[in-house]
Parts: C-alpha cells; structure tokens; sequence
C-alpha cells in the first residue's frame, strides 16, 4: 500500500477564523506545478483523498485531484488538523489495504511521517513545506515495535524542486 502525505498550499492569513483560510493565488499556483511532475498513473490506484477540515486543505484536495484528472473521491476527516495525535492515526492506516492520500498540516504530517518512517513522531527526518508531497510504501504488517507497519520512502517532492 502506498501512503501520500500532502501539506496544503499557501494559504490567507485574513479570513475570520483559521478554519476558514483560503488558498492564495501562489497556493493554487503551486499545486499545479507539484502536478505538472507528476505522473498521472502513479496515482491511478488512489483510492481515497482524505483531506483535513480546514478550507485550505480541502481546497489542496480538490484542486490536486483536478489537476491530475482524477474520479478518486475526496472525504473530510478527522484527526488530520495541525495538532493532532499522529499516532491516533495508527489504526486507521492499519484498515487502509489500497492507496490513499492525506491532505493536512504540520506539524502534524512532519510528526506522522516521522512515526511511520522511524517509529518515533519526534524524530526530524522529513521538512514538510507547503504543497511538499511524501509517498511511502508499507512494507511489511505492525509489529510491537511498529504498530503501523513498516514504512519506507518513495520519494518526497518540495516546492523548491518545483521551482528549477
């Protein structure tokens, strides 16, 4: 099972509430970028897109599965905001048996992939910048000491890399 863990692009600082913070134009700019690298079959047997419940990771949602000319259904979940537990995800990824992707924020996709890489959340391996995207694969089932799994990386693509 693949794994894409992918932080949301620049956002606004001035709508009314966190919650409702919107992609900038930059935003926007740069997830079509991330997608013009991709290639689309890598992602043809995504299942899911689950996304935070913030507008901007919505929003990143959308807009990737968009540029990639995808049908894969996005659906809002929990546990992806910013400050949430990264390990409470732990059985969740356990159901998951076909590709899915994760649109949410750091610290909590620095702190997740950090687990699932090295079975630590606080282990500084992976700098998530805005529109960065993470693909692990697991490779083998939980253990005591890995209750996810073990996970490897495929790749990681950052807006810098974006940029040459």
């Amino acid at each position: 099972m693949k794994l894409f863990l992918l932080r949301h692009a620049e956002a606004t600082y001035d709508a009314p509430t966190d919650q409702a913070r919107q992609l900038t134009p930059k935003g926007e700019r740069s997830i079509a970028k991330l997608c013009d690298r991709l290639k689309t079959k890598e992602f043809s047997q995504l299942a899911v897109i689950y996304h935070s419940t913030l507008v901007r990771a919505r929003q990143t949602a959308e807009l990737f599965r968009d540029e990639m000319q995808l049908k894969t259904p996005l659906q809002e979940r929990t546990g992806l905001a910013p400050m949430d537990d990264p390990i409470a995800l732990g059985a969740f990824l356990l159901e998951c048996k076909e590709d899915a992707m994760l649109v949410g924020h750091n610290p909590h996709l620095t702190m997740l992939s950090a687990w699932l890489l090295t079975g630590s959340p606080f282990t500084d391996c992976i700098d998530f910048k805005k529109s960065g995207l993470l693909c692990l694969e697991r490779i083998s089932p939980p253990n005591k000491a890995r209750p996810a799994g073990v996970w490897v990386m495929r790749y990681f693509i950052t807006s810098r890399a974006m940029e040459s």
